[in-house]
């Protein structure tokens, strides 16, 4: 079977200014001098799209901690995406997240010249009583197993929230994956084997210095992510104890011990012996050398896997442990998963699915991890809250038996549910904007969410909040 959706242009991120540019479009930060766009016709959301935050991790700097950028001496036009991380892209009709826009819109371009954000803030006009405050942060990082993804992804477009909601910047960001970000090769100091983590620490700095020239709130960042996204976020939770710069984290379908490895460098040499650079002393050096399309193309003939390392310094072995020691940060937290998580993983083109494998996978994989990051939590006295998506629209769940499967509640927690060209239904709007709402306002302020209707979750008195029945919150 071939699933064909015809999809709206990714229009807002090619917007094009009229006219002279507005002073608000320039803004001046540690990067250097950035130049913006409107990102819709009403000139209500200004967008700042491949802004640098760290110095391109090429030749001697591959494999090397990410260092903050110095300023070019001229602007930098930040009016559209940077590359893509490298990566091994398959596209497959089978999948959901080929057929829908979860692909990355310029996958073609990819580069190691990688480390670029995209800011969509508030401009004047959106303030139309001429009030000026502080807005909060929603910093989001993408999923993609730490192998595949982009910040250039339609679904993450954030000019609908910031257009929506009062007070709202939204944040993405590109990190280094797979082997250019979790390299595991014998010759690296052990503690700087997870790049692509410390990639999202320099842009979490990096907000945290600048945001408040774009009008943002640097002590009111959310951090939040999806799949191994949201594993990065749990992680810096944990990394971070005494200084985690956000204020609260949203994860979306993963913790902390999604997808890590041990510091086994099987993989390094097997994939540094297939491009011709052996095994040894040499190796290392020898792979600094190679083009990055040939090591991507390499990987793309071969079976390699390269996660987060478990060093102790950034990714650990025992996190309650950790969390017993006193080393994990206390900021609230928004954990969730969708009902039918594994379905996502199943040929679209299958008339008939396994509901126990579904069931059982989906627990084994998302939820129980879950429920131990959220007992961990609840036993240290972390304000906490749940959720469980139960959404299954028409155009984001074309084949009726994928129902909410892995990322389904993601564009309907950004508003971008309707780039489809099938038809958004007045109950996936509806809800949509209810959970845009909450997420926004555990983004104002956590104890925000209560004030929302939101019970916050406690073992001993479990509650089901039914008043949305799309949505289980704990």
């Amino acid at each position: 079977m071939h699933l064909s959706l015809v999809l709206c242009a990714f229009g807002s991120n090619v917007a094009a200014l009229a006219g002279p540019q507005s002073p608000e479009l320039h803004v001046v930060t540690s990067s250097g001098s950035v130049n913006g766009i409107y990102n819709n016709s009403a000139h209500t959301v200004r967008a700042f799209l491949g802004i640098p935050y760290a110095e391109p991790p090429v030749g001697q700097l591959r494999w090397a901690p990410s260092r903050p950028k110095s300023p070019p001496r001229s602007p930098i036009d930040a009016s559209s995406f940077s590359s893509p991380c490298p990566h091994v892209y398959r596209y497959s009709n089978e999948s959901i997240w080929n057929v829908l826009p979860y692909m990355i819109w310029n996958s073609g371009d990819m580069s190691e010249d990688c480390l670029y954000m995209n800011i969509w803030a508030p401009s004047i006009e959106h303030r139309g009583n001429g009030e000026v405050h502080k807005a909060a942060v929603m910093m989001f990082i993408h999923g993609g197993s730490y192998d595949t993804g982009g910040s250039s992804v339609a679904y993450y477009d954030g000019t609908n929230l910031v257009q929506d909601h009062d007070d709202l910047i939204v944040v993405t960001c590109n990190y280094r994956l797979n082997v250019f970000g979790f390299p595991n090769a014998p010759d690296l100091d052990p503690s700087k084997q997870n790049l692509g983590l410390l990639d999202q620490r320099l842009a979490i700095e990096w907000v945290y210095e600048n945001i408040a020239k774009f009008g943002g709130d640097p002590d009111r960042i959310l951090l939040f992510g999806h799949s191994a996204g949201a594993a990065s976020a749990d992680i810096h939770s944990y990394a971070y104890p005494d200084n985690p710069i956000v204020r609260a984290i949203a994860l979306h379908s993963g913790t902390a011990p999604l997808l890590t490895s041990a510091p086994d460098h099987r993989n390094w040499n097997e994939l540094s012996t297939a491009v011709g650079c052996g095994v040894g002393a040499q190796s290392f050096q020898c792979m600094k050398k190679v083009p990055a399309m040939k090591i991507v193309e390499t990987r793309a003939r071969g079976n390699y896997t390269f996660h987060p390392i478990v060093d102790n310094v950034l990714v650990f072995s025992d996190y309650g442990a950790r969390a017993e020691m006193g080393k994990l940060a206390r900021l609230p937290t928004l954990a969730g998963i969708t009902g039918r998580e594994y379905s996502a993983f199943l040929p679209l083109s299958q008339t008939s699915v396994d509901e126990i494998a579904i069931h059982v996978l989906g627990q084994q994989i998302y939820n129980c991890p879950l429920r131990e990051s959220v007992r961990i939590r609840v036993d240290h006295q972390v304000p906490t809250w749940r959720y469980v998506y139960h959404g299954n629209f028409t155009n984001l769940s074309p084949i009726p038996w994928l129902g909410a499967y892995h990322g389904s509640e993601i564009p309907m927690v950004f508003g971008t549910y309707n780039i489809s060209a099938i038809p958004s239904s007045a109950r996936e709007v509806e809800v949509s904007q209810y959970m845009q709402g909450a997420w926004v306002a555990f983004a104002k302020d956590p104890r925000g969410l209560s004030e929302y209707g939101w019970p916050e979750f406690s073992f001993d008195g479990i509650s089901l909040s039914l008043s949305f029945s799309l949505l289980h919150f704990f």
